[in-house]
């Protein structure tokens, strides 16, 4: 059968909301009792869906085992999508919702911190000033939670960079710039008083970082032992920057920024920037969305004031296409 013959059958099947329902309940629960409870159906009506479901893409999407349901291959692909259609129309009652109100719109936009605060901030700034009624939600985390995240469906676009080992095949990614990385400490700290410091002057000290395996944290413990620099083993480990500079701003922490927040929290006049005679840097930021899906028009508004904004700061940025991301 082509694909377009797969296709036509699909569009002309029985495939119902109640349907995608069961699937994405199915992947919550793993068992199909509890999947027709929380769908308050019989467990007999959730076992004819499955089975009509089944039926409709004549495959097997789902292992039966003693202690439940696991998707397979074509289980988890269709679980992954079953997520996306509902958001999408969830998003879609929402925006004409918004519309009937007199309001221009939803968005939701995901990003890491270094974006956010100058880049994402002033084109939500331009985009406002012409559209005020615009709704503009933002979900700040990291990279590859704001992948699994498009991927379901709960973000229009996220300023972020592919993770590694995501597969780039369902993102469509326009890089944008990278970061410099920058050391943070309070205005008291006693390396303050130092000039023409090293890594090893900051290696003695307690540190605040970014888990291990994010891009920071794996980009300064390379730079630390190419200087043959051992870090310091008193570090702990948070994903919050607010977590970190509450502990930067009472004791002799240091922490490890972007340059952007770097410069923006030491302009405050409680932190310090300090300089050393390496220059750590990060992988690129970029823009990243779902390949094949249109951007509502106010996401779209505020996917291109952001290029915009790239382009007249100078920041360099390419458009990758969907499978062709490098790691």
């Amino acid at each position: 059968m082509t694909q377009q013959m797969q296709n036509d059958r699909l569009l002309k099947s029985r495939l119902k909301i109640r349907h995608l329902r069961l699937i994405t309940a199915l992947d919550e629960y793993k068992n199909l009792h509890r999947a027709a409870e929380s769908m308050c159906i019989p467990q007999p009506a959730a076992s004819k869906l499955l089975a009509e479901i089944e039926s409709i893409f004549g495959q097997t999407l789902f292992i039966r085992h003693a202690r439940g349901l696991t998707p397979n291959l074509q289980g988890e692909v269709m679980v992954r999508n079953a997520h996306v259609a509902l958001r999408t129309l969830l998003l879609a009652n929402e925006e004409m919702s918004a519309l009937s109100q007199g309001h221009a719109g939803i968005v939701t936009v995901g990003t890491v911190v270094a974006p956010m605060v100058e880049l994402l901030a002033e084109a939500i700034e331009r985009v406002k000033a012409q559209h005020p009624k615009l709704k503009i939600s933002i979900d700040l985390d990291v990279s590859d939670v704001l992948a699994h995240k498009l991927l379901d469906g709960k973000l229009d676009f996220s300023l972020a960079r592919l993770p590694y080992g995501q597969d780039p095949a369902p993102f469509l990614y326009h890089e944008l710039w990278g970061e410099g990385i920058h050391f943070l400490c309070s205005d008291t700290h006693p390396l303050t008083k130092k000039r023409n410091l090293v890594l090893s002057d900051l290696s003695a000290w307690p540190w605040v970082l970014q888990p291990p395996g994010s891009p920071l944290r794996t980009a300064l413990e390379r730079e630390f032992s190419a200087a043959g620099v051992v870090l310091n083993e008193n570090v702990v480990n948070s994903t919050s920057a607010l977590a970190a500079l509450i502990m930067v701003d009472r004791s002799t922490y240091i922490t490890a920024l972007e340059w952007r927040v770097a410069r923006l929290l030491s302009g405050l006049g409680r932190f310090r920037v300090l300089t050393t005679n390496r220059k750590i840097s990060l992988e690129p930021f970029g823009l990243l969305q779902l390949a094949g899906r249109t951007l509502s028009p106010g996401a779209a508004m505020l996917y291109d004031t952001i290029l915009e904004l790239a382009q007249a700061t100078g920041l360099p940025h390419r458009t990758l296409e969907a499978g062709s991301i490098s790691n």
